[in-house]
């Protein structure tokens, strides 16, 4: 199937207690990579304690193949999504680094990303379905969401993610680390492209989560728009000063790869 650029394209996808999610995302994602022949999916189990690391075993046939590269964070007691989403990204092969969020479907999406990358290859692209809860399945319990589920559906060239330095660690835990990195690529010089997910009710883009699904892990008191407000002002500091490239003091991580390998990323 790989029409457009032919480069290895790692979907990389982060998870602290979301087993109710892979469950639905995983399987379906992993027959996407299957008939693309050109990619992976790099889950990063950010010390969950729901069973996810025994619910990953039953795919040891993807992770022999390559098909589904493994890493386990063991000592993290709350979920840190700009860390989380490095570990996943850094530990990845491809050429291409696509951040997947655990509840997210990739769907028809590959080629027209390969598209993309064939025209102009230093570029961004953002994916994302419109503000609609149409052909989605869960609910958001009557709470207010910021988006739909998709904005932090971004891809772009392994060069470019590491000149950035990744998603930026002195954030809050969560809220705004997707559009800062997006702002940060633009004013290097990235293209951004926003690519549309078809929205059917056969095919979702996404699960829905409440505020309260977000925030269940993050061990923080502050509320989703506090850490929203916080991260903005930090996001656009780093524009006004010229901050675009992140953590520049970051440590490696000890990780365990596929259930056996230690290794630092």
């Amino acid at each position: 199937m790989n029409d457009g650029v032919p480069g290895r394209i790692s979907y990389c996808v982060t998870c602290k207690n979301r087993l109710w999610q892979l469950r639905e995302t995983l399987p379906e994602n992993l027959e996407r990579v299957r008939a693309d022949g050109r990619a992976e999916i790099v889950l990063v189990n950010y010390n969950s304690d729901d069973g996810l690391d025994t619910w990953v075993r039953r795919f040891r046939p993807e992770i022999e193949s390559g098909l589904l590269r493994y890493l386990h964070e063991r000592s993290e007691p709350y979920i840190h999504l700009s860390k989380a989403k490095n570990l996943a990204h850094f530990g990845s092969t491809g050429e291409f680094l696509v951040n997947l969020d655990a509840d997210n479907f990739i769907g028809d999406t590959v080629r027209a990303w390969r598209e993309v990358w064939a025209r102009e290859y230093d570029t961004l692209v953002h994916g994302f379905v419109a503000e609609t809860d149409r052909g989605r399945f869960g609910r958001r319990d009557g709470l207010p969401a910021d988006g739909n589920g998709t904005c932090g559906r971004i891809g772009l060239p392994r060069r470019h993610f590491l000149a950035l330095g990744g998603y930026d660690e002195e954030m809050l835990p969560m809220s705004q680390q997707d559009v800062d990195l997006i702002d940060r690529a633009r004013a290097l010089g990235l293209g951004v492209v926003r690519v549309p997910q078809p929205d059917r009710a056969s095919a979702p883009a996404a699960i829905c989560n409440s505020i309260q699904d977000k925030l269940a892990h993050t061990g923080s008191s502050l509320s989703w728009e506090e850490m929203r407000r916080r991260n903005r002002e930090r996001r656009l500091e780093s524009l006004r000063l010229g901050r675009l490239v992140a953590n520049p003091d970051r440590v490696p991580v000890k990780l365990l790869l596929n259930f056996t390998e230690a290794v630092e990323v």
